[in-house]
């Protein structure tokens, strides 16, 4: 369907270009950006970008795009950021280079490390999202390559595994809608958005793969607005698009123009925020 066909009428403008760009510049400079792959909201309304290039954490002013500071995070082949309750950055580490540094970091509001979660049953922890209470649910990859989503007490001791043996082909990035005790999922190799309550049960998959408006192609970040519904953003065509909470599509909010995005988050003042891994920047789009 075309722009002209659209029955919400967007705009190419609209679509293609961002509110704001973080950085854009390649570097290891403060306020440059190396291979930002998610993003999270901190308790003063910041961007904090999780870089796996420069293995750190940078925090930038939501509205101008300001770098206010940056700490260097422990591990290696860093993928998923959160912040809790506390203000505290919650972090996953992979095992991709075969090192053992799988874990998931928690620092304090200045950057200290306060503790490391490495429980032996952790395999290539992915994305993360943290509950009010505490709790959280990691994307996880075990040595023997099967993908489950694990709930987590703070300390990091096992609830239970949702979805593993259950659709999950490769879960990429999360979401935990608390409200509904709802865990939203991209599945990357299988073009779908799977949705599952905090006890394991499936409640909702969709996608179809394609480039076309409503359709998946290799979906990466995921989160969702106050009323329920779903953002999800497809990485090969970098399509940013929004669903009822059932699966049916509801508009295109733009066509992200930085190259690979990843980690998406919803801003207090209604834009979203979206990592671009190659691009080397996060861009802002208006939500509302």
């Amino acid at each position: 369907m075309s722009v002209a066909e659209s029955p919400h009428n967007v705009s190419i403008q609209n679509m293609d270009t961002p509110v704001l760009t973080i950085s854009g510049r390649e570097g290891s400079k403060e306020g440059e950006l190396s291979g930002p792959v998610d993003v999270a909201v901190d308790k003063d309304g910041n961007t904090a970008v999780l870089e796996n290039g420069n293995k750190r954490v940078q925090v930038f002013d939501a509205r101008t795009g300001q770098s206010l500071r940056c700490f260097p995070v422990d591990g290696e082949d860093h993928w998923g950021i959160d912040v809790d309750s506390d203000g505290q950055y919650i972090v996953t580490s992979q095992n991709l280079s075969g090192t053992g540094k799988q874990a998931i970091s928690v620092y304090s509001r200045e950057g200290e490390l306060r503790k490391t979660l490495k429980p032996e049953f952790l395999g290539d922890p992915l994305g993360v999202a943290v509950l009010k209470d505490g709790r959280m649910v990691v994307a996880d990859r075990t040595a023997n390559s099967q993908f489950s989503c694990l709930l987590l007490q703070p300390d990091g001791s096992l609830i239970r595994e949702i979805g593993k043996g259950q659709f999950l082909n490769f879960p990429w990035f999360i979401a935990v809608d608390d409200s509904r005790d709802l865990l939203f999922v991209t599945d990357f190799y299988d073009h779908k958005v799977h949705v599952y309550d905090l006890e394991g049960n499936l409640k909702v998959s969709f996608g179809k793969e394609g480039e076309n408006e409503g359709e998946l192609l290799n979906p990466s970040g995921i989160t969702f607005d106050p009323t329920g519904n779903i953002i999800v953003v497809n990485y090969d065509n970098n399509r940013l698009q929004v669903f009822k909470a059932g699966g049916t599509y509801l508009r295109t909010v733009a066509i992200v123009r930085g190259k690979e995005p990843t980690g998406i988050t919803l801003t207090p003042d209604g834009h979203i925020a979206v990592a671009c891994f190659a691009g080397h920047c996060v861009e802002l789009y208006r939500y509302k």
